[in-house]
């Protein structure tokens, strides 16, 4: 008689069993970076649209339309971080995307960032006149310890925020005019 006996195939199982338990979170953490780059590709995008913008107007663009941030009489005032976009934590498809352009603010539309239609993060950036803080953070400063010296000019800070796998816990990318490399807070890709 020929085949195989109960251990033989028991050993099997638990052998296909161990290699299932090795591989799945390691697929999962793969999977999350592979999404996670969507962050770094839209902010990379806002970096050159901000650039390129203010090498043609002289001043940065502020997609928040935070007024306390940009007028030029706000004597040092702070102004607060714009709404996010898409809305933070909005209906996602099943696939856990949103749809960037549908009902997209023509602020937006003025900063001139085109990622690809159906985005799994949220994004906000502003900008600000010389001496002009942002109350953001738990410092109210950007997150940074103080602001560095660069703040007395103009600048931009721009983040992206998004719950890739909908535990509720969201992974953050930041980058500014003062930090040009990108930040990572709460990375959820680990």
């Amino acid at each position: 008689m020929s085949g195989f006996t109960l251990i033989e195939l028991m050993i099997v199982v638990v052998i296909v069993g161990v290699l299932a338990a090795i591989a799945g979170p390691s697929y999962l953490r793969h999977r999350n970076r592979s999404l996670a780059l969507e962050a770094s590709e839209v902010l990379t995008q806002i970096v050159h649209a901000q650039e390129g913008y203010r090498a043609e107007f002289n001043m940065y663009s502020d997609a928040s339309n935070d007024h306390a941030l940009s007028a030029p009489t706000t004597n040092g005032a702070s102004g607060s971080l714009g709404a996010w976009w898409p809305a933070l934590g909005a209906p996602a498809a099943a696939g856990g995307t949103v749809d960037f352009y549908s009902g997209l603010p023509s602020s937006w539309n003025q900063l001139g960032v085109r990622p690809r239609q159906f985005v799994r993060y949220s994004y906000q950036t502003i900008a600000g006149n010389p001496l002009v803080s942002p109350a953001v953070g738990p410092s109210g400063n950007l997150g940074y310890p103080s602001l560095p010296t660069a703040q007395q000019g103009q600048w931009y800070y721009a983040t992206a925020s998004g719950d890739l796998d909908r535990d509720g816990t969201y992974s953050r990318f930041e980058v500014s005019s003062l930090q040009r490399e990108l930040r990572i807070i709460g990375d959820e890709t680990e």
